[in-house]
């Protein structure tokens, strides 16, 4: 029996679940592609009619490469150019860094140094070759016949044994898409630029996400509960609020102008929040990146208010997330967060709807390597607190079961869950070495939101991850609400201890640990 270097799958395993997902990749007949491993780079060229898209080319390439652990190869290269040219229109050098499998049966390994050309070396080559045509969607030529979406479809069981029995006598060469231009066959080292020195990688050692719960404002509807000094929002916590690549709160409210709310607010159960517009530089000198309208008052004011909110936070570089089908992206250096909001309305992406949650991250995971979930969801209040596997329900509406989602959730690909709405907070696990944050309570409720006894207690939750979203460590920063329900630190670290508690009582067995000073430790 053939062994492949650790951390290497068997080429025919590989292929057979590529070829299977060959459906969802993008299908072009337009654009060839060429390989060539030559350690410790990979050359990756891009061929078509017109200079090829390098916004499409370059993140399906670099997905590609990074999900094959292909032994030596330290960094890409990837060009771009006209057919009948020989200088590249463009062209993007990327380090590569180690990313662990999710699959147990896939442990990572150190990269191994370059060699000479073995059978284990040549299949390692194969997967990278046949990983990337077959996830970039870009038809086969040549020594493997000119093949369109149509004859993949019907031949996908027969294209990786045919590969497999004629890959190993043209290890040195790919024949691209047929095209006046190209050779029949072409040594690539002939019309690939030599390989550039490795560039030194932009990539942070981790990500730094610092994240709150629900925020309101104060309201002008229907009377005007707002302070006369708006800046003691967050004056007392605003150190605090600092030092993290990025950071997340709800915004349980709106910013907006318009008059009129859908709402029955003359009910004692109907709420409707707005705060003047301008007070989107207070969320700016906070320093927020991105805020979630996944939750119960994004449509206080309708279509026109849910606009007006998205318009005025986006004037001051501050992104949103929780539109249905919504998926937003940040950068921090070279790494790309993805955000995708939750809550339990159909004018959102649903958590009762797992298939719709498993669509959306199967997406942000073709471009992030970070998968980030805002979660609106669970019963209110402080008989609220315990969490458990089940369906929960308030008012009579079903807020959903927040920890069968996330554990979902996970399994398909987030690697952080926020969860917020409950209005108190509750307990934190790790699940396959990803965060379950199930509340982060209220963060701002200005003459809106109780702030009797636990309803008072607050967080900032601070989490390190590593570049493949696993938890590394974290913190729990005591924010207490007094009862003006604005923010200031908390000495008394009671927010500390009510979720060690309820994390000790939720899940006895979770895997972490929370000590006196909030610090939140794998065991």
């Amino acid at each position: 029996m053939e062994a492949y270097p650790q951390g290497h799958n068997d080429p025919t395993t590989e292929l057979r679940s590529i070829v299977q997902g060959i459906d969802r990749a993008l299908l072009s007949d337009e654009i060839s592609v060429r390989l060539q491993q030559r350690n410790p780079w990979l050359q990756v060229l891009f061929e078509a009619r017109v200079i090829p898209d390098r916004t499409v080319c370059i993140p399906l390439a670099r997905r590609a490469v990074q999900q094959c652990h292909l032994a030596g190869v330290q960094a890409i290269v990837i060009y771009g150019r006209r057919w009948g040219q020989h200088e590249p229109d463009w062209t993007y050098k990327y380090p590569l860094r180690e990313f662990t499998p999710r699959s147990p049966q896939s442990p990572q390994s150190p990269q191994t140094p370059a060699a000479a050309p073995s059978s284990q070396s040549r299949s390692n080559r194969l997967v990278m070759r046949v990983s990337a045509l077959s996830l970039l969607g870009f038809s086969f030529g040549g020594l493997w016949g000119l093949l369109d979406h149509g004859q993949l479809q019907g031949q996908s069981r027969q294209l990786g044994q045919t590969v497999l029995a004629t890959i190993s006598q043209n290890l040195d060469r790919l024949t691209p898409s047929s095209s006046p231009q190209s050779p029949a066959e072409t040594n690539l080292s002939e019309v690939l630029p030599e390989t550039p020195e490795i560039p030194t990688p932009n990539l942070p050692s981790s990500i730094r996400i610092k994240a709150v719960g629900d925020m309101i404002l104060g309201t002008n509807y229907p009377s005007h509960r707002l302070p006369a000094d708006p800046s003691l929002f967050f004056a007392n916590v605003m150190k605090d609020l600092q030092g993290a690549d990025i950071l997340f709160g709800n915004y349980e409210s709106t910013l907006t102008d318009h008059p009129n709310s859908p709402k029955d607010t003359s009910r004692g159960t109907q709420f409707a929040f707005r705060s003047p517009p301008d007070y989107r530089y207070l969320f700016q000198e906070a320093g927020f990146d991105i805020v979630s309208l996944a939750n119960n008052h994004s449509m206080d004011f309708g279509e026109i208010g849910l606009r007006d909110t998205i318009r005025n936070f986006n004037e001051v570089g501050i992104a949103t997330v929780g539109e249905r089908y919504q998926i937003t992206y940040l950068d921090v250096e070279d790494v790309t967060i993805a955000f995708i909001g939750f809550s339990t309305y159909d004018f959102h992406n649903d958590i009762n709807n797992i298939e719709l949650a498993r669509q959306l991250i199967a997406e942000a995971d073709k471009q992030a390597e970070v998968i980030v979930l805002s979660i609106h969801a669970g019963a209110e209040g402080t008989g609220a607190m315990h969490v458990s596997d089940r369906q929960e329900y308030f008012l009579s509406e079903d807020r959903g079961n927040i920890v069968g989602f996330s554990r979902e959730a996970i399994d398909a690909g987030a690697d952080l869950i926020l969860g917020h709405g409950p209005h108190i907070p509750r307990a934190i696990n790790l699940y396959n070495d990803r965060l379950i944050a199930y509340s982060l309570a209220d963060f701002v409720g200005y003459q809106t939101l109780s702030t009797e006894g636990a309803l008072a207690y607050s967080l900032i939750l601070e989490v390190e991850l590593n570049l493949e979203g696993e938890f590394i460590s974290g913190q729990i920063i005591p924010i207490h609400l007094g009862n003006t329900g604005i923010p200031v630190p908390d000495g008394q670290f009671r927010t500390v201890n009510l979720i060690r508690n309820l994390t000790q009582t939720d899940f006895p067995n979770a895997p972490i640990m929370i000590d006196e000073q909030g610090q939140i430790l794998v065991k």
